[in-house]
């Protein structure tokens, strides 16, 4: 019986260390000041470009345990910066992401897989209070220590209501990704 309990004890004692060790892996802390979520579209006949600052979340990322990995990270609407002021304060307004109502994006993964050039992470994007499935591809650099996160991928603005779908201003809209990260524990 003393053996029974012996060996039941130390492989619960592992099984503990274990888990705690994976942990240190897993957990990342994003540099929210570094972090850029960049975005381009057609915007009468030229490309504009901009971005949010911000980024914040729960970073899970193992490439050696996908399946415990995942991303739930939000981008403030309050920080996009097309380079012009009066712009940025009429996409906060209510007929483009309506920042006073949705103040955040909302990207939470649901599945992360091997993809050709990185990684897949599937999941649901929430702007202005509506919920699409997604996936991005995505790459990851770094040690256990620091690395960082890039990845793009592609959405229309009319999916989420995001402003009106005219000639003027193209549906499509491309997001590009660098977010880099730091060990949290």
């Amino acid at each position: 019986m003393k053996k029974v309990f012996s060996i039941a004890l130390g492989t619960a004692a592992f099984l503990m260390a274990t888990a705690f060790t994976m942990q240190a892996i897993l957990n990342w802390k994003i540099d929210a000041e570094k972090a850029q979520v960049k975005f381009v579209m057609q915007a009468h006949a030229q490309e504009m470009i901009g971005s949010f600052k911000g980024v914040k979340g729960d970073v899970k990322f193992d490439s050696s345990d996908l399946a415990n990995s995942s991303f739930n990270c939000t981008v403030d609407i309050a920080t996009i910066n097309t380079g012009v002021e009066k712009r940025d304060g009429h996409l906060q307004g209510a007929g483009w992401f309506d920042a006073a109502t949705h103040p955040s994006i909302v990207f939470t993964s649901t599945k992360i897989i091997p993809a050709d050039t990185g990684y897949l992470a599937e999941g649901t994007l929430t702007a202005k209070g509506i919920t699409k499935e997604v996936a991005i591809p995505f790459t990851f650099e770094g040690d256990k220590a620091t690395g960082t996160f890039k990845g793009s991928f592609n959405i229309k603005r009319s999916d989420y209501g995001i402003g009106k779908t005219d000639a003027e201003v193209g549906d499509d809209i491309t997001i590009n990704l660098e977010v880099p990260v730091t060990s949290a524990d």
